[in-house]
Protein backbone atom coordinates (compact mmCIF):
# COMPACT_ATOMS: atom_id res chain seq x y z
CA UNK A 1 0.00 0.00 0.00
CA UNK A 2 0.89 3.63 0.01
CA UNK A 3 1.37 5.75 2.68
CA UNK A 4 2.68 8.84 3.95
CA UNK A 5 5.28 8.85 6.68
CA UNK A 6 6.35 11.28 9.09
CA UNK A 7 10.35 10.36 9.01
CA UNK A 8 13.81 11.17 11.07
CA UNK A 9 14.64 15.01 10.54
CA UNK A 10 10.82 15.86 9.43
CA UNK A 11 10.75 14.37 6.19
CA UNK A 12 7.40 13.90 5.08
CA UNK A 13 7.39 11.14 2.43
CA UNK A 14 5.11 8.69 0.66
CA UNK A 15 6.70 4.52 0.71
CA UNK A 16 5.36 2.04 -0.45
CA UNK A 17 4.38 -1.18 2.33
CA UNK A 18 3.22 -4.06 3.07
CA UNK A 19 -0.61 -3.51 3.66
CA UNK A 20 -1.21 -4.41 7.08
CA UNK A 21 -3.25 -7.57 8.21
CA UNK A 22 -5.85 -7.95 10.81
CA UNK A 23 -5.92 -9.73 13.82
CA UNK A 24 -8.90 -11.85 14.74
CA UNK A 25 -11.04 -8.65 16.51
CA UNK A 26 -9.85 -6.16 14.18
CA UNK A 27 -10.81 -5.04 10.46
CA UNK A 28 -9.01 -3.57 7.76
CA UNK A 29 -10.22 -1.02 6.48
CA UNK A 30 -9.62 0.73 2.77
CA UNK A 31 -8.93 4.62 3.57
CA UNK A 32 -11.21 6.63 1.27
CA UNK A 33 -10.61 10.18 3.11
CA UNK A 34 -8.17 11.32 6.17
CA UNK A 35 -8.81 14.65 8.03
CA UNK A 36 -5.47 16.86 8.57
CA UNK A 37 -5.51 18.36 11.86
CA UNK A 38 -3.23 20.44 13.69
CA UNK A 39 -2.16 17.94 16.00
CA UNK A 40 -0.66 16.24 12.97
CA UNK A 41 1.99 19.66 12.86
CA UNK A 42 2.81 18.65 16.45
CA UNK A 43 3.72 14.88 15.40
CA UNK A 44 5.80 15.97 12.41
CA UNK A 45 7.77 18.46 15.32
CA UNK A 46 8.04 15.56 17.84
CA UNK A 47 9.30 13.55 14.59
CA UNK A 48 11.77 16.25 14.12
CA UNK A 49 13.39 16.75 16.96
CA UNK A 50 13.96 12.92 17.70
CA UNK A 51 11.54 12.84 20.20
CA UNK A 52 8.69 10.46 18.58
CA UNK A 53 9.36 7.71 16.64
CA UNK A 54 8.77 7.95 12.60
CA UNK A 55 5.12 6.99 12.05
CA UNK A 56 2.02 7.08 9.83
CA UNK A 57 0.24 9.55 10.89
CA UNK A 58 -3.89 10.27 10.53
CA UNK A 59 -6.56 10.38 13.44
CA UNK A 60 -9.35 11.13 11.18
CA UNK A 61 -10.78 8.45 8.67
CA UNK A 62 -13.82 6.97 6.89
CA UNK A 63 -13.82 4.23 4.19
CA UNK A 64 -14.79 0.94 3.71
CA UNK A 65 -13.95 -2.42 5.53
CA UNK A 66 -11.77 -4.64 3.25
CA UNK A 67 -11.43 -7.64 5.38
CA UNK A 68 -12.23 -8.60 8.93
CA UNK A 69 -10.75 -11.03 11.26
CA UNK A 70 -12.31 -14.21 12.62
CA UNK A 71 -13.54 -13.26 15.62
CA UNK A 72 -14.93 -9.62 14.47
CA UNK A 73 -19.66 -9.57 14.78
CA UNK A 74 -19.62 -6.04 14.13
CA UNK A 75 -19.52 -5.23 10.72
CA UNK A 76 -18.72 -7.26 7.19
CA UNK A 77 -16.80 -6.67 4.20
CA UNK A 78 -17.94 -3.64 2.34
CA UNK A 79 -19.22 -1.76 5.00
CA UNK A 80 -18.59 2.23 5.25
CA UNK A 81 -17.66 2.56 8.26
CA UNK A 82 -16.05 5.96 10.52
CA UNK A 83 -12.96 4.92 12.51
CA UNK A 84 -12.29 6.46 16.01
CA UNK A 85 -8.81 6.53 16.33
CA UNK A 86 -8.35 5.58 20.15
CA UNK A 87 -8.12 2.23 20.49
CA UNK A 88 -8.71 1.34 24.30
CA UNK A 89 -7.72 -2.00 25.64
CA UNK A 90 -11.43 -2.71 27.11
CA UNK A 91 -9.48 -4.37 30.13
CA UNK A 92 -7.69 -1.49 32.57
CA UNK A 93 -9.79 0.67 35.23
CA UNK A 94 -9.92 3.09 33.04
CA UNK A 95 -11.77 1.48 30.11
CA UNK A 96 -13.99 -0.46 33.13
CA UNK A 97 -15.47 2.81 33.58
CA UNK A 98 -16.15 3.81 29.76
CA UNK A 99 -13.60 6.42 30.18
CA UNK A 100 -11.58 4.62 26.73
CA UNK A 101 -9.90 7.95 26.27
CA UNK A 102 -7.80 7.83 29.37
CA UNK A 103 -6.87 4.02 28.47
CA UNK A 104 -3.88 2.85 30.26
CA UNK A 105 -2.73 -0.07 27.52
CA UNK A 106 -4.52 1.09 24.47
CA UNK A 107 -2.84 2.67 21.45
CA UNK A 108 -3.53 5.71 18.83
CA UNK A 109 -3.74 5.57 15.37
CA UNK A 110 -2.41 7.98 13.43
CA UNK A 111 0.26 8.61 17.35
CA UNK A 112 1.97 5.35 18.36
CA UNK A 113 0.08 2.93 16.05
CA UNK A 114 0.12 3.14 11.83
CA UNK A 115 -2.88 5.86 11.13
CA UNK A 116 -4.90 7.18 8.34
CA UNK A 117 -2.26 8.95 5.80
CA UNK A 118 -2.63 5.69 4.23
CA UNK A 119 -4.74 3.33 1.89
CA UNK A 120 -5.31 0.67 4.51
CA UNK A 121 -5.30 1.18 8.13
CA UNK A 122 -6.49 -1.78 10.93
CA UNK A 123 -8.82 -0.86 13.77
CA UNK A 124 -10.49 -2.48 17.00
CA UNK A 125 -13.54 -3.54 15.59
CA UNK A 126 -15.18 -1.75 18.35
CA UNK A 127 -13.64 1.16 17.32
CA UNK A 128 -15.88 1.83 13.90
CA UNK A 129 -19.18 2.80 13.28
CA UNK A 130 -21.16 2.64 10.61
CA UNK A 131 -22.06 5.53 8.15
CA UNK A 132 -25.04 6.58 6.07
CA UNK A 133 -25.51 5.45 2.64
CA UNK A 134 -24.06 8.28 0.40
CA UNK A 135 -22.62 10.12 3.28
CA UNK A 136 -19.79 12.32 2.04
CA UNK A 137 -16.63 10.63 2.85
CA UNK A 138 -15.00 14.14 2.82
CA UNK A 139 -16.90 15.56 5.72
CA UNK A 140 -17.29 11.71 7.33
CA UNK A 141 -13.99 11.40 8.26
CA UNK A 142 -12.70 14.86 10.36
CA UNK A 143 -15.90 13.62 12.58
CA UNK A 144 -13.50 11.18 14.32
CA UNK A 145 -11.51 13.92 15.72
CA UNK A 146 -13.22 17.15 15.05
CA UNK A 147 -16.56 16.33 15.24
CA UNK A 148 -16.21 14.10 18.50
CA UNK A 149 -13.71 16.38 20.31
CA UNK A 150 -15.87 19.19 19.74
CA UNK A 151 -18.72 17.53 20.96
CA UNK A 152 -16.86 16.20 24.71
CA UNK A 153 -15.89 19.71 25.04
CA UNK A 154 -19.51 21.75 24.56
CA UNK A 155 -21.61 18.67 26.03
CA UNK A 156 -19.88 16.45 28.48
CA UNK A 157 -17.18 19.25 29.70
CA UNK A 158 -19.13 22.52 28.94
CA UNK A 159 -22.61 21.25 29.75
CA UNK A 160 -23.61 23.65 27.79
CA UNK A 161 -27.43 24.17 26.97
CA UNK A 162 -30.05 26.28 25.85
CA UNK A 163 -29.89 30.21 26.23
CA UNK A 164 -25.85 29.65 27.49
CA UNK A 165 -23.75 32.16 26.26
CA UNK A 166 -20.39 29.93 24.91
CA UNK A 167 -17.24 31.61 23.96
CA UNK A 168 -15.60 29.60 21.15
CA UNK A 169 -11.53 30.77 21.06
CA UNK A 170 -10.08 29.47 18.03
CA UNK A 171 -12.28 28.89 14.99
CA UNK A 172 -9.98 26.12 13.44
CA UNK A 173 -11.59 22.76 12.68
CA UNK A 174 -12.47 21.56 15.56
CA UNK A 175 -13.75 25.27 16.50
CA UNK A 176 -15.78 25.55 14.20
CA UNK A 177 -17.61 22.16 14.62
CA UNK A 178 -17.65 23.15 18.11
CA UNK A 179 -19.62 26.31 16.78
CA UNK A 180 -22.12 24.12 15.68
CA UNK A 181 -23.16 21.63 18.24
CA UNK A 182 -23.30 24.44 21.03
CA UNK A 183 -26.03 26.13 18.23
CA UNK A 184 -27.46 22.37 18.06
CA UNK A 185 -28.23 23.06 22.20
CA UNK A 186 -29.54 26.23 21.52
CA UNK A 187 -26.77 28.56 22.96
CA UNK A 188 -25.50 31.72 22.34
CA UNK A 189 -22.15 31.30 20.74
CA UNK A 190 -19.75 34.16 20.43
CA UNK A 191 -16.68 33.16 18.69
CA UNK A 192 -12.95 34.81 18.97
CA UNK A 193 -10.38 33.97 16.04
CA UNK A 194 -7.68 36.27 14.59
CA UNK A 195 -8.05 34.97 11.13
CA UNK A 196 -10.51 36.86 8.81
CA UNK A 197 -11.76 34.10 6.89
CA UNK A 198 -12.31 32.07 9.78
CA UNK A 199 -14.56 34.85 11.45
CA UNK A 200 -16.75 34.13 8.30
CA UNK A 201 -16.52 30.22 8.38
CA UNK A 202 -17.52 30.68 12.37
CA UNK A 203 -20.55 33.50 11.75
CA UNK A 204 -21.35 30.68 8.45
CA UNK A 205 -21.26 27.91 11.14
CA UNK A 206 -23.85 29.84 13.49
CA UNK A 207 -22.05 31.75 15.52
CA UNK A 208 -24.04 34.72 16.76
CA UNK A 209 -20.81 37.49 16.67
CA UNK A 210 -17.23 36.77 15.51
CA UNK A 211 -14.36 38.91 16.59
CA UNK A 212 -10.79 38.97 17.09
CA UNK A 213 -8.99 38.86 20.17
CA UNK A 214 -8.10 42.94 20.13
CA UNK A 215 -12.03 43.61 20.29
CA UNK A 216 -12.60 40.61 22.34
CA UNK A 217 -12.96 41.98 25.57
CA UNK A 218 -15.29 44.99 24.91
CA UNK A 219 -17.29 42.98 21.85
CA UNK A 220 -18.24 40.28 24.40
CA UNK A 221 -19.42 42.90 27.19
CA UNK A 222 -21.20 44.46 24.46
CA UNK A 223 -22.58 40.97 23.16
CA UNK A 224 -23.71 40.13 26.66
CA UNK A 225 -24.90 43.18 28.43
CA UNK A 226 -22.29 42.71 31.10
CA UNK A 227 -23.11 39.55 31.91
CA UNK A 228 -19.81 36.32 31.60
CA UNK A 229 -19.87 33.69 29.99
CA UNK A 230 -21.41 30.13 31.03
CA UNK A 231 -18.55 28.61 28.53
CA UNK A 232 -15.62 29.27 27.82
CA UNK A 233 -13.66 27.02 25.36
CA UNK A 234 -10.14 27.20 24.30
CA UNK A 235 -9.25 25.51 21.44
CA UNK A 236 -5.63 27.31 21.03
CA UNK A 237 -3.92 26.67 23.75
CA UNK A 238 -1.76 29.54 25.15
CA UNK A 239 -1.75 31.72 28.01
CA UNK A 240 -2.97 34.51 26.27
CA UNK A 241 -6.05 32.75 25.31
CA UNK A 242 -6.28 31.09 28.76
CA UNK A 243 -6.20 34.48 30.17
CA UNK A 244 -8.68 35.59 27.93
CA UNK A 245 -11.06 33.03 28.29
CA UNK A 246 -11.01 33.12 31.70
CA UNK A 247 -11.71 37.18 32.26
CA UNK A 248 -14.89 36.14 30.57
CA UNK A 249 -16.18 33.65 32.61
CA UNK A 250 -19.62 34.96 34.66
CA UNK A 251 -20.73 33.04 37.70
CA UNK A 252 -20.70 29.75 37.55
CA UNK A 253 -18.92 29.63 34.61
CA UNK A 254 -16.91 26.67 33.16
CA UNK A 255 -13.36 27.32 31.27
CA UNK A 256 -12.99 24.58 29.34
CA UNK A 257 -9.14 23.48 27.45
CA UNK A 258 -8.96 21.29 24.72
CA UNK A 259 -5.50 22.41 22.95
CA UNK A 260 -2.66 21.09 24.43
CA UNK A 261 0.24 24.02 25.38
CA UNK A 262 3.33 23.91 27.23
CA UNK A 263 2.77 27.90 28.52
CA UNK A 264 2.68 28.05 32.52
CA UNK A 265 -0.81 29.38 33.66
CA UNK A 266 -1.98 30.66 37.02
CA UNK A 267 -5.18 29.85 38.66
CA UNK A 268 -5.33 30.82 42.48
CA UNK A 269 -8.22 29.15 44.49
CA UNK A 270 -10.24 32.77 44.85
CA UNK A 271 -10.69 31.76 40.61
CA UNK A 272 -12.29 28.63 41.09
CA UNK A 273 -14.58 29.26 44.62
CA UNK A 274 -15.19 32.94 43.90
CA UNK A 275 -18.56 33.13 41.86
CA UNK A 276 -18.48 28.80 41.49
CA UNK A 277 -16.20 28.99 38.50
CA UNK A 278 -14.61 25.60 37.11
CA UNK A 279 -11.47 24.88 34.90
CA UNK A 280 -11.56 21.73 32.89
CA UNK A 281 -8.93 19.79 30.66
CA UNK A 282 -11.00 17.82 27.50
CA UNK A 283 -8.51 15.20 26.52
CA UNK A 284 -9.89 13.53 23.07
CA UNK A 285 -12.82 11.58 23.10
CA UNK A 286 -15.03 8.45 23.72
CA UNK A 287 -16.61 6.23 21.14
CA UNK A 288 -20.03 7.71 22.60
CA UNK A 289 -19.11 10.82 21.95
CA UNK A 290 -18.01 9.67 18.13
CA UNK A 291 -21.35 7.74 17.87
CA UNK A 292 -23.50 11.69 19.04
CA UNK A 293 -21.15 13.35 16.38
CA UNK A 294 -22.54 11.05 13.62
CA UNK A 295 -26.22 11.52 14.55
CA UNK A 296 -25.75 15.25 14.80
CA UNK A 297 -24.02 15.26 11.28
CA UNK A 298 -26.96 12.56 9.97
CA UNK A 299 -29.58 15.72 11.72
CA UNK A 300 -27.62 17.86 9.43
CA UNK A 301 -26.73 20.13 12.76
CA UNK A 302 -22.92 19.34 12.16
CA UNK A 303 -21.19 19.62 9.22
CA UNK A 304 -17.61 19.78 9.45
CA UNK A 305 -16.16 22.64 7.76
CA UNK A 306 -13.93 20.79 4.72
CA UNK A 307 -11.89 23.75 2.45
CA UNK A 308 -9.07 21.47 0.50
CA UNK A 309 -9.62 18.18 -0.73
CA UNK A 310 -6.21 16.95 -2.00
CA UNK A 311 -4.64 13.16 -3.24
CA UNK A 312 -2.26 12.07 -1.09
CA UNK A 313 0.70 12.42 -2.78
CA UNK A 314 0.15 15.82 -1.83
CA UNK A 315 0.39 15.38 2.10
CA UNK A 316 3.40 17.78 2.61
CA UNK A 317 1.76 20.75 0.95
CA UNK A 318 -1.45 20.42 2.67
CA UNK A 319 0.76 20.05 5.96
CA UNK A 320 2.79 23.37 4.98
CA UNK A 321 -0.31 25.18 4.04
CA UNK A 322 -2.56 24.23 7.46
CA UNK A 323 0.94 25.55 9.72
CA UNK A 324 0.37 28.72 7.49
CA UNK A 325 -2.78 29.53 8.47
CA UNK A 326 -3.94 29.06 4.41
CA UNK A 327 -6.62 26.67 5.39
CA UNK A 328 -10.00 27.34 7.11
CA UNK A 329 -11.79 24.55 8.75
CA UNK A 330 -10.16 21.30 7.40
CA UNK A 331 -8.31 19.59 4.83
CA UNK A 332 -8.73 16.27 3.87
CA UNK A 333 -6.48 13.71 2.13
CA UNK A 334 -7.98 11.21 -0.36
CA UNK A 335 -5.22 7.77 -0.65
CA UNK A 336 -7.85 7.19 -3.80
CA UNK A 337 -10.06 8.65 -6.39
CA UNK A 338 -10.95 12.02 -5.37
CA UNK A 339 -13.92 12.83 -3.07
Amino acid sequence: MRAVRFESGGAIKVVQLPNPQPGAEDVLVQVLAAGVCRTDLHLLDEVKAGEHEPLIPGHEMAGRIAKIGDDVYTAKVGDLVGVHFEQPCGRCRQCRRQKTNLCEQGTTLGFDAPGGYAEFVVAKQTTILPLPPNFDLALAAPLGCSGATAYRAVVAFGQAEEEDMVVIIGAGGVGLSAIQVSKAYNARVFAIEPRVEARKAALDCGADRAVGPDEAGAAFRDFANDAGADVAIDFVGTKGTFDLGRSLLGPGGRFVAVAPGSEAVQVTANDLVDGGKAYLGAYSSTMADFARAISLAEAGRLRPVVTRKAPLADAAEVLNDLRDGKIVGRAVLFPGPMG
